[in-house]
């Protein structure tokens, strides 16, 4: 009895972490592709000073948020995200505003491949 019981405990605790960091990535990258989106207006808007800001934020929190996340996903995507968000930083600090549009969309192509290919879903498993 006590083995069935220590054992529904850990499937119970293992089921919520496993919940925890589906909504933790969640959440994660819909922020971040809800700033890049902002950043990316602010230079349509040709307000380029902002969009800096915003981009250097962007940068900083991803390297917070990147520690975090190294413990449960592949370090190799992290780090390909990385150097998008670096490259949009790069890129509109020297006025490359084409270049900063292309990496911003490559930033959110990969963070929503990051989300899709991270939820618990069968052909994710298999």
């Amino acid at each position: 009895m006590k083995r069935l019981i220590f054992t529904l405990g850990l499937f119970v605790v293992t089921l919520t972490i496993c919940i925890a960091e589906t909504v933790f990535l969640n959440n994660t990258v819909y922020s971040f592709m809800q700033e890049i989106e902002n950043a990316v207006q602010e230079t349509i808007d040709e307000n380029t000073e902002t969009a800096m800001q915003l981009s250097s934020n962007i940068s900083e929190r991803w390297q917070k948020e990147q520690i975090f996340m190294s413990t449960f996903i592949n370090h190799s995507r992290l780090e390909e995200i990385d150097q998008s968000i670096l490259s949009m930083k790069t890129n509109i600090s020297n006025d490359q505003i084409e270049d900063f549009y292309v990496y911003s969309e490559i930033a959110k192509s990969q963070l929503n491949h990051l989300r899709d290919t991270e939820l618990p879903l069968i052909q994710n498993i298999f």
